[in-house]
């Protein structure tokens, strides 16, 4: 199930990206927002790396014209949602706070890493309106998926059971 959330987030991506203008008011991440909702369901540590991984080489082959850069930034983000995730339990509002704070860190890490190469110049402005522009639709996103997947484990845990 973990690999199937992946494949429909990061494919739901590129279609609501050409729906959404890059510049405007909508920025979907909904592949980190996958690797935030799958995080509780993946037991093995050195597994939910390798989804992090692989989806963002993915990112890197299809969305951007980088390469290993988002494997690594995604890496990353799965070692401090792992993090929150421990600390924090498996619940809808704690969901909501890991998802806010991956799409911070996110968007702080990649700003300032294009800051640093010189590819755009550092406002504090830019990253706050660019982190704004991102929560509101992931946060949608993610809320629905988390409907999603709890009504589906819900189902199958009535399934296991009742066999």
């Amino acid at each position: 199930m973990n690999i199937i959330v992946i494949i429909i987030s990061f494919l739901l991506e590129g279609v609501v990206s050409n729906f959404v203008r890059l510049d405007g008011y909508l920025l979907p991440l909904f592949t980190l927002i996958s690797l935030v909702m799958i995080c509780p369901f993946v037991s093995e540590s050195s597994k939910y790396y390798l989804y992090a991984f692989f989806s963002g080489f993915a990112y890197d082959l299809f969305y951007t014209e980088t390469i290993i850069f988002h494997a690594i930034i995604f890496s990353f983000m799965a070692v401090i949602i792992r993090r929150l995730n421990t600390v924090l339990s498996d619940n809808f509002i704690n969901i909501l706070i890991t998802l806010v704070l991956s799409i911070v860190f996110y968007r702080v890490i990649t700003y300032g890493f294009l800051s640093f190469i010189g590819a755009v110049s550092f406002e504090f402005r830019a990253l706050g309106f660019s982190i704004l522009k991102s929560l509101f639709l992931n946060l949608i996103y993610g809320m629905i998926l988390f409907l999603i997947m709890t009504r589906f484990l819900m189902k199958r845990d009535y399934r296991l059971k009742s066999w």
